[in-house]
Formats: structure tokens, sequence, C-alpha cells
């Protein structure tokens, strides 16, 4: 027998799943009353039949009830860490939380090395010819203040498990090496980094060795589009030595500013969320997982899912292997309890078991149709805009999903992190926010809370009554992530009079502009003859002695040259800028 137990007036628990019939009893209202919102809600449901929590409670609302969730605990035995019962205000309380750092850059350049001297272990000793085989989490904590690192793979082979480290973060640690510079998986973890639009910092590295050339690097870095805080962007720069430790202390407190200017928060209350890290089948403990604690609190005793693996959470480790009972926001875990080893990259959810187990009506032909476009969009070299989906009913969800298959995705694609029927919910907020995921509703309405908490997070709920408008985000979603085409803009060319001077990788010429004009942040070809001798940037323009942003032809002016070619007089000096075309789908 279900009970109301009203905290006021309006207030009424409502249980994680209730049949009509109890939920008719908890408001106090006739069944046929009842039943009659639930149509006006496009929810057709039986006396006998059960619905989620998130549905009733909307509907409560929409009679003018407070709806507070009832959580039952119903082994105390096998579950002895108690789960809260949750209003809406505490659901929405958000808490600082630690950021979370991924160590990103090329193959031997020191990533492992410098996470190895934070954490004062040894793990690159441990991997296979000295490169990291999967991704790991750990965290320290420095001034008092927890920092959780992500280990990101550099070698070619990890590209995508590289990717997914970068989106799993807050912050990027770019790692170079000051005797190697900028290589290609070095640019490309930029563009990672620069697509997942997080905050990056430079860390220089072996700045110990005599061959380190910190100024060519910051040349490179300009060259792929990082603007360095010393040149006027906003990319803070740091030389180390992860063998010796020297910039480290500067470098984790660069991150901590960082981390307080973005003010990272997060709920840790409520059913957990977090992201496949790792995982694996051991012969002695069966399927495990490491997971990056996004939102909610993982508990002994949960029941979870990731993609197709479910269980129950049996033993939860930290990063240390120590045995723990609840892990929160942040915090890197291993998880045993899976009955089959989950996919990296998949979101993770504790929960009741009927939100571990496949939704209730979900046809073959839906999934075969929700496979065909996830599998498209994991192929290689594709770009994927994030989903989440909630519709109405079965059909109109399989309506949704079979638009989206037809979808051209030679080079970006939709994949769906949930499709369900239902009102749009908390959780789904916390989804959208871990996942970057776009929330498209189908004539279904959001909670009161999931609209604070989506306004709090800054995450948009898209509700449409019509399936084309739907599928016409979705297009124009796409083309945004769609690689623009770059071209090159010829600005001016100057034909230098004088060397006012020359340093190492850096001169200060005059000239006139002969054609054109230039610009700041131009960059440069230099000829001699008609020969290309090589490319530069230009780091500061002054006309008549004073800064300028804009010379023109006819016009005399001196410049900055940042490169490793020496200019002389009579060279020509050709400026250009690349800019980047949007494509259509």
């Amino acid at each position: 027998m279900i009970s109301a137990t009203a905290q006021n007036n309006n207030a009424v628990q409502i249980p994680s799943m209730v049949r009509i019939k109890d939920l008719a009893r908890i408001l106090n209202l006739p069944v046929a009353r009842l039943i009659k919102e639930l149509i006006k809600n496009n929810i057709y449901a039986t006396i006998n039949e059960e619905i989620d929590y998130e549905t009733a409670a909307i509907i409560a609302e929409d009679l003018g009830f407070s709806a507070i969730s009832k959580i039952k605990n119903e082994n105390p035995q096998e579950i002895q860490t108690p789960q809260p019962i949750l209003d809406k205000k505490e659901v929405l309380k958000l808490s600082p939380r630690p950021p979370v750092v991924a160590i990103m850059g090329h193959i031997d350049h020191g990533k492992t090395t410098l996470l190895d001297y934070i954490r004062k272990t040894k793990v690159a000793e441990e991997e296979a010819g000295g490169i990291t085989q999967s991704i790991g989490a750990y965290q320290i904590e420095y001034k008092k203040k927890p920092i959780t690192f992500i280990d990101t793979p550099g070698h070619e082979a990890f590209q995508s498990m590289r990717e997914r480290g970068a989106r799993l973060t807050d912050i990027a640690v770019l790692v170079v090496a000051g005797d190697d510079g900028v290589k290609p998986q070095t640019a490309e973890a930029i563009k990672h980094i620069q697509s997942a639009k997080i905050p990056m910092i430079v860390a220089i590295n072996k700045i110990d060795k005599p061959e380190a050339r910190v100024d060519k690097i910051k040349q490179e870095l300009a060259k792929t589009g990082v603007q360095i805080e010393e040149w006027g962007g906003d990319v803070p720069v740091q030389k180390i030595s992860a063998k010796t430790g020297q910039g480290v202390d500067n470098l984790l407190e660069t991150i901590l500013l960082i981390a307080e200017m973005e003010e990272l928060k997060a709920s840790d209350l409520g059913e957990g969320l977090g992201t496949v890290i790792e995982s694996h089948l051991s012969a002695s403990r069966g399927p495990e997982a490491s997971i990056l604690v996004q939102g909610g609190t993982f508990r002994i005793g949960s029941l979870i899912r990731a993609g197709a693996a479910a269980g129950k959470i049996k033993r939860m480790e930290d990063y240390r292997g120590q045995t723990i009972r609840q892990a929160g926001p942040a915090m890197p875990i291993k998880i045993i309890g899976f009955n089959a080893a989950p996919l990296v990259g998949s979101l993770v959810q504790t929960g009741k078991e009927s939100s571990a187990k496949m939704p209730e009506g979900e046809t073959r032909q839906t999934q075969k149709i929700l496979d065909s476009i996830n599998q498209k969009a994991l192929r290689p070299k594709i770009k994927k805009l994030n989903l989440i989906i909630k519709a109405d009913s079965q059909g109109a969800k399989e309506a949704i999903l079979e638009n989206l298959a037809t979808l051209p995705n030679q080079k970006v694609a939709p994949y769906i992190i949930s499709a369900s029927v239902g009102a749009i919910t908390e959780t789904d907020i916390l989804k959208s926010q871990i996942t970057n995921a776009k929330i498209l509703g189908f004539r279904v309405k959001a909670t009161n809370v999931a609209k604070s908490l989506g306004k709090q997070l800054g995450v948009k709920i898209n509700l449409y009554a019509i399936i084309y408008e739907l599928i016409d985000t979705v297009k124009e979603g796409l083309e945004e992530i769609l690689e623009p085409e770059e071209e090159i803009r010829e600005l001016g060319a100057m034909q230098v009079l004088e060397i006012f001077r020359t340093e190492k990788d850096k001169m200060i010429v005059g000239g006139k502009i002969t054609q054109g004009a230039v610009e700041p942040q131009a960059l440069i070809r230099a000829r001699r003859n008609g020969e290309i001798l090589g490319e530069g940037v230009l780091g500061e323009l002054q006309c008549n002695k004073q800064k300028a942003k804009e010379v023109k032809s006819g016009q005399e002016c001196g410049i900055k040259f940042i490169g490793g070619v020496k200019i002389a007089v009579n060279d020509t000096l050709e400026f250009y800028k690349i800019e980047k075309k949007k494509k259509a789908l």
C-alpha cells in the first residue's frame, strides 16, 4: 500500500515507479480524473499500469501539487548507505567541485612523466614501451584543493580515446617538448581541445635540456591558431621540466586559478551519472570499469547501466585501489558489478531496477534504427552531434529516429545519447551537460525542476510539435560542427628598406607597402628574387612610431617579424590571413 506523506498542504511524496490507481490515492483524486489529465498529456495508461516519477511529477504539478521523490530502500541489508529524499530545492543545490584536467600532446613529449611527478608514483615504467595504453584518471590534492587528472594516450593508434579525453574535461594541459616542438599529434590535440571549447594551458616541457627552443615553439603554436597570453591571447604558457619538477608548482597554480574563474559546480544529490574511461574483463574479478563521476553520487549496492552493460555495484574503489562506499562529482572510481565490460566513452547511470532495464515497449525495429545511426557516427573521422530525444510515444520516437537515419553523414552524423518516452527531467539536463548533447523534446513537457536546472547550467531545452522542425534543428547542428573550409586571403606586400634589429627567431624591419594593406596578426611569406625563403608571423605593426591597425599601399611602416628567416634589404614580404568558410550540409 502506498501512502501519501504531505510536507505541506500541496506537497506529496511519489515513489520512483507508481501505478495509476496508487497515484490517484496519493493525490486523493478519482482515478477517472487522473486518467483524464494523463490523456491531456498524451499518456494513455490503464489503472494498473506504472509510470515513472518524472512523468507522475509533471502530472501532479499540473494538478496543483508539489511532488517530492520518495526513494524506498526495499532491502536495507543490501544497501547500507541510505539514499536521500530529494525535494526540488535540494536537486538544484550546486556545489563547487574539483576541476578535471586532461594531459594531452604528442607521443614521448612527457605527459605521463609529468603526471608521475605530480602523483609521486611510477606509471610510465609499467606501460609497454613507455606508451600509455589506456586512459587513466587520478586525483591529487594541491594546497588542500583536489584536482582530477586524466592521462590521455599520445600514440597515433589511440586517436579516438584521446578525443574522448578532451570531451570529459574542464581544462586541458597541452604538453609540448621543448627540444622537439609542435608535431602532427600536437596539432590534432589542439583541434580536440578547441572543439570541446575548454580552457587550455600550454606546458613547454624538457626546458632543462640545452636543445630546448621555447620561442620556436611559441611561433609554431601561433601557426596552429593558439594565441598565447604573451602575444595578446588567452592561453597561458608554463615552462616546466616533468623530470626535475621545475615549474610544476606554477602549472598547478595556473590550473587552480582557471578552475576558480570557470566556477565549476555540480550536484552530488540523486542518482549517479558518469562516463566510462576504461574497462576490461578481469580473470579474478570479472568485468571492471573505471568511471569519472560527473553528477550525483555512486553508492555500493546501486543498480547501474552503461549502454548494453548493466548490473549492481558490488565493489567500488578509488584511484589508489582503496574500497569506498560512495563517490561524488569529479571523482575517478573503479566499479565491479557489471554483467559485461561496458564500452569506453559510454554514459553510466545508477538507479532503480526499472531504469537499469531496457525500456518497455522498445521494439526490435527501433533498436535496429538506433544502432544503425550510432554505428555510422562512430566511423573514423566522423564528427558527432550528440542528441537526447524525448517523445510522447514509442511511435513518435521511432519516426524521429527514421528521419535522422536518412541525414547525410559523410563527415558529420547524429549520435543518440538516449531516446525515450516521457517528460524531460533533471536527469536529461545533467546528461546534456555531461555529453554536450542537444535536448530535443517532441510533444512533451519539461518538469519545473528540469527547467530551473537547465537555466542554472545553461542547458537549452528544445521543444517541438512538428517533426520536420526537430529534424531541421539537427541539420543546423550538424552544419555547425562541419569542418569549415580554409581560404587564404591575400592582404598586401611590402618591400624591405631597412633592418633595425636582428635577434634569434625575431627581426624588426622597415619598409614600404607596395600593394594592398597590412593588418596585425597577419602571416608572412618572405621572398627574395621571386623565391620563397620561409614564413613567419607579424608580431607588431607600427606607422610613424605608433601602433597601427592598418597600413595601406604607399605608406611606410615598421614591423616585428617572428620567424627563423633572416630577412635582407630589398626582400619582399607578402602578408596574408587564413580564413575559415562555413560549409553547408
